[in-house]
């Protein structure tokens, strides 16, 4: 199993000796998302807002803080999603830069981390 493993693995790197690059392979893929670039963003930003009802219902049926701060969370991304989105009809796609989309998924990340290792107290 593993001679096999092994095999398939070195295998697959042969298309690495013919390419410029190793992100050569990758054109195609990225070719093909650009395509539907627009579809997606209205799709991650329609997710985001989904999650962010849930976890906004799921906080008011148990007031856990954890399901708060992942509402939080979902928020934060479905605003920034739907920044992308305006950026797309209101500006030439330099609305928001990528520092800016860096300091949202920031947020996002403490927002998840702190309700991942939140401990809620004891309300003996």
């Amino acid at each position: 199993m593993l001679k096999k493993s092994f095999l398939l693995f070195f295998v697959s790197l042969i298309p690495l000796a013919f390419a410029k690059g190793p992100w050569d392979l990758l054109r195609p893929v990225v070719s093909m998302a650009y395509s539907f670039d627009n579809i997606t963003k209205f799709l991650v930003f329609i997710f985001s807002l989904v999650l962010f009802f849930i976890a906004v219902k799921a906080y008011f049926k148990t007031k856990s803080r954890r399901f708060l701060l992942i509402g939080g969370a979902f928020s934060l991304f479905a605003f920034k999603w739907l920044l992308k989105i305006l950026d797309l009809f209101l500006s030439p796609g330099t609305f928001l830069p990528d520092a800016s989309e860096n300091v949202f998924e920031l947020f996002i990340l403490v927002f998840l981390f702190v309700a991942l290792f939140f401990k809620p107290k004891n309300r003996n």
